[in-house]
Parts: C-alpha cells; structure tokens; sequence
C-alpha cells in the first residue's frame, strides 16, 4: 500500500528530550500501578474474579495438569506459559505470595506498554510522543487493568511489541522484520485471540505485495500462535474447539447485554460521568479529530496511520459485539486509540503552536495523574485468607467458586489427585458444557464427589449451575461451618479446623 508523507509534520531533532517524555510517562504508569497495589488488601485479597483463573491455570499447568484436556480454559494458553514460572515457584512460597508477585509483574507491563507506544510514535516529534505516550499511561481501562493479573495489558504488550517490528517510522519493513513482528503478534494471540484485529489490518496493508510483504508477516503469526499452542492442541482438540471457539461464540449471543453507552465511554476512555449518552458526543469528537487531522491535505493517510484507525475501529466494533463486557476490556483499544490521537494532534497543531500544544497536554497529563491518584486512594480490596485458613486444612481438597480465594489462602493446590477435578473456571466451566443443561450439572455433581470443602461467594452468582439437584448434593452431604464472608462447606465426617457454626 503506498502512502503520501506531505501532510506529515517535519520530524523534529532533539531525540533526547523525546525519550525523556516516554521515560516519565512510563515512569507514570508504572507508578499508578504500584500505589494500586499499597491499597489495603489489593496485593494479597481478592480484586478479580479473572486473575484466579488465569494464574491458577497456570498453577494446575506446572502441578501436571493439562488445560483443555484436564480443565477447562476459555481462552489460549499464552499467558499460563508466560506465568508458569511464578507458578512454579509457587511449590516453595505457597500460592499466597506467588500470586503477589505475579501482581507485582503488572507495573512493568504498564511501563513497558508506555514504551512501546512512545516508541512507536516518537518520529513524528515531542508533542505526538507527549499525547500518545501520555494518553496511554492514564487511559482508565489500561491504569485499572494492570493491577493484577489480566490479560489486555500483555495482549497489548506483544501486539505493540509486533507492531514496533513491524513498522519502520511511518511505512512497513522488510520480510525480516515482518516475519519477527509476524510472530510477537502471532503470540499475542495465543493470550487472547483478540489480537486478529490488528493482524488482520496489518495484513490488509501489506497488499498487494503478496509475497514480499503478506507472505512472512502470515507465516510469523502462524508461527507464533502454532508453536506455543499446538501441544496443547494435540492433547485434546475437541476440548480446545469447545472450550476457545464455541464457547468464546456463545457468549456473544448470551444474555444480560452491557449497555452501548458504557461501552462506549469506557472505550474512549471516559470517566464514569461519560457512563450515559455524554459517551456519544465524546466519541464523536474523538472521531471528528482524527477524521479531521487524517484528511486535512490532499495527502493520503500513511501506513502507519491507517494502521492506528484501522485497529481501533476494528478492536472498538469487536468489543461491541458480546453480551458481556468488562471495563477491562477497554484496555485493549488503549494503546490503538492512543496513536491515532497522537498522530492526528500532531498532524492539526501547527509549528508555531508547538510550545502551546505540549504545555497543554503536560497538564493536561499532570490532572488526569492526580485524578487517578485521587481515585486509586480510596481503593481497597477483601482478604479473607484467615476466614478460609481457620476452616480447611492445608493441603485439603477445596472447590471455590472464586479461584482467587483459594489461592491467596494457601489452599488452592491439594494433596488429593483430581480434587475437585481441577475445575479452575468455574464460571467457563458452567458455560462451555451449556449452562444450567443436564451436561454441565453432571459435570459439577462429580466435581462435588471429588471435593471435601466448598467456599462459595454467593448462591446465585450463576458461576455454578445450582440447580436444585446440586442444591440437594449441598444439603445431604456438606454442613456450611462458616460464614464469615463466604460460604464454606465442610463434607460431612470431616473435621473443620473451626468450629465456628454459620447461620
């Protein structure tokens, strides 16, 4: 695809004070990271229903146990690889702190993420490297997401990570470097399959050259996706079809749809003022500053500007389109959203506004900073370690339905071969065998025999179909011994270290 550079703004000179804007802006993320985490119980206590499930599926991994063939995993197996080393660690410290440093993991995320977008648009001079890289240390989505473990920030790493191989300034490089990009994205894939967006445009922009263009960038992904993948693939290929592709379809059509306007203002980035029909006119005036700044001279849109578009319409349409969403996801059109306005601010202020442009936008990042610090300061999360500790013994066999507790209580890894019959999702349980059908009860009322102590968040959280035949399984054959927060069954005959009654 060719590509005009007329409209360009002149690169400036001074790469030093452009790399001191993306060491700060880094500095920024990494830093709002960290304070979410000297939140009282954020580092230890539950935060997440997600990061249970992904670290504990790690955990399951380097304990022997296979996803898909031997649980099931709604997504690929990227990040359970990248976090099978703290996982393993996790036999000598316990789950407990293993967890806690895998949260301490996610500052640098932030700060690397940061890099790579200011990379990325740092030849087009300060003022885009200010609003792109600045942009993207306090996009909301992006700032809440990195406080433990999910999986947009590192989605949005190694599709960055591709993307800077990719590109050489505004254009594509050559079959080396789109081979090697190829593959970090292909990666980014195997986190989350999401990564098709960007791929997919970037492979539209390698056309019409085929071979020396299309030909490796295709061959890396399909690389980096396959390789880590296909063991597990080999393992259990119907599993993996139910468990990532149909499932994953299902949940498009599920019920319970988010709204179009939360949605949307969390797409833009937009506090939860914006969390009405104020979305619309926000998203539009993003949208008329891009579409301005894109068609401002007879130019065409660069490569590298069709590629930050291109990926966050694509990425904005797809996370429009399930039932459920979670502000999360919205961390994954961050670092798109980002270059686009970075590219298009630098395109609309002239030379002569330049000092004007980036004394706004440094206040404009030193406000938003201090709003997220007021916001990040009234944060805390629930610890119930020593709830669950006081009730089931170590290396007890325990079913929860929030992974996530058992985890940061030391009980999630038991002695018992099969416990529970490592059931790490259970909400992606529930849904991959159909629900409330007569297959997914069949598959909780084994995990029940398999299991001796039960910690429950709620009854009808819908993570566990509790329908009354497993209700009945509850009431025959386990006794709730406390319920100090959570729902804990202790099967009957066995002793509870507590003897704390729940009514």
């Amino acid at each position: 695809m060719t590509s005009s550079k007329l409209h360009l703004a002149p690169v400036e000179q001074g790469q030093g004070m452009i790399w001191g804007i993306i060491a700060v802006t880094s500095l920024i993320a990494m830093a709002l990271s960290v304070y979410q985490l000297t939140r009282p119980g954020m580092l230890f206590g539950l935060t997440e229903y997600d990061d249970g499930v992904y670290f504990g599926s790690a955990i399951r991994l380097v304990n022997g146990a296979l996803p898909y063939r031997d649980f099931v995993l709604v997504h690929p197996p990227g990040f359970e690889l990248l976090a099978s080393p703290v996982a393993l660690v996790s036999r000598a410290s316990g789950t407990r702190d293993a967890m806690a440093a895998v949260r301490l993991c996610m500052p640098l995320v932030a700060a690397v993420n940061v890099l790579l977008v200011g990379a990325l648009i740092r030849h087009r001079g300060r003022l885009p490297t200010l609003v792109g890289a600045g942009l993207m240390a306090i996009f909301p989505a992006e700032v809440g997401a990195t406080h433990t473990a999910l999986l947009e920030p590192v989605l949005d790493l190694f599709c960055l990570l591709g993307a800077l191989l990719v590109f050489h300034g505004e254009m594509l490089g050559g079959r080396r470097q789109l081979l090697l990009g190829g593959v970090a994205m292909g990666f980014a894939g195997t986190v989350k399959v999401w990564a098709v967006i960007p791929v997919l445009v970037i492979a539209v922009l390698c056309l019409p050259q085929v071979w020396r263009r299309l030909a490796p960038f295709i061959s890396g992904v399909a690389i980096g996706f396959a390789v880590p993948t296909l063991p597990f693939v080999i393992a259990a290929p119907g599993s993996f079809y139910r468990d990532v592709v149909t499932t994953q379809l299902a949940r498009v059509a599920g019920s319970g749809r988010i709204p179009f306007t939360i949605r949307l203002a969390d797409l833009t980035g937009g506090p939860r003022i914006f969390h009405g029909w104020l979305a619309v006119p926000l998203a539009i005036g993003i949208a008329a500053v891009v579409i301005a700044a894109l068609t401002r001279s007879t130019g065409h849109p660069t490569t590298f500007e069709w590629f930050a578009v291109g990926s966050t319409v694509g990425i904005a349409a797809l996370l429009m389109l399930p039932a459920q969403f979670y502000g999360h996801y919205a961390a994954f059109i961050a670092p798109f959203l980002a270059m686009a306005v970075a590219s298009a601010v630098g395109l609309l202020v002239p030379p002569t506004l330049l000092r004007t442009g980036l004394a706004i936008a440094a206040l404009g990042l030193i406000a938003l900073t201090a709003n997220h610090v007021r916001v990040i300061g009234g944060e805390h999360a629930a610890d119930r370690a020593l709830s669950i500790d006081a009730v089931i013994p170590a290396g007890a066999c325990a079913l929860a339905d929030s992974p996530a507790d058992l985890i940061t209580a030391d009980r999630f890894v038991s002695a018992s071969p099969g416990c529970g019959d490592n059931i790490t999702d259970p909400y992606g349980t529930t849904i991959s065998y159909g629900g409330s059908k007569p297959a997914a009860v069949a598959v909780w009322r084994h995990a029940f025999e398999n299991t001796d102590y039960l910690v429950l968040y709620s009854l009808r959280n819908g993570r566990i179909p509790l329908v009354p035949s497993l209700r009945a399984e509850l009431d025959d054959h386990f006794t709730l011994v406390s319920t100090d927060g959570l729902l804990i069954y202790v099967r009957n005959g066995l002793p509870a270290i507590s003897e704390r009654q729940g009514g």
